[in-house]
């Protein structure tokens, strides 16, 4: 049985490649930090030093050009009436589910990036953790948060009623 997986938004990869831009000037900064203390300092360090940092800036410019494009194309969920289904993933791949019925909280965020950009997750949280579909159109969100607290609140009233029967 072939699951019918719903893809992103296109406005995504925008996302995701301004959050590696952000995370990547970060790292940049700290690198380049350390190293014009060093130079300032005249601490003289091994020409492999300078290497490493031209490597880590060649990876830091894949990461913000090639690093969005694969997450996005792997980036899908799944939702029907029994379970939730997320798979991500850049180097490792996850697949996540979470049962309907074990789900206790349904929680929408959005953070300064995805506001720019109009997009919003739906935290799903169950005992055992959560599963967060990221990437997601604000009305999309919505709409899933929304669907999943009908769903939630019918199966606690048919198990309240059982037990009462």
């Amino acid at each position: 049985m072939e699951l019918e997986y719903k893809a992103l938004n296109k406005k995504a990869k925008g996302c995701m490649r301004l959050s590696s831009v952000i995370r990547t000037a970060i790292l940049l900064s700290i690198l380049g930090i350390a190293r014009a203390l060093c130079y300032f300092s005249h601490i003289l360090l091994p020409a492999w030093v300078d290497i490493l940092f031209a490597a880590i800036i060649l990876l830091c410019i894949l990461e913000i050009l090639v690093a969005p494009i694969i997450r996005y194309k792997r980036y899908k969920y799944y939702i029907d009436e029994d379970r939730l289904v997320v798979i991500e993933g850049l180097w490792f791949i996850s697949k996540t589910m979470a049962p309907i019925e074990r789900i206790h909280q349904i929680e929408i965020g959005r953070g300064p990036i995805d506001r720019l950009y109009g997009l919003s997750e739906v935290v799903a949280t169950t005992a055992g953790g959560h599963i967060t579909i990221r990437f997601l159109e604000n009305q999309v969100a919505e709409e899933i948060a929304e669907s999943l607290g009908i769903r939630i609140a019918a199966i606690v009233k048919e198990q309240r009623s059982d037990t009462h029967a």
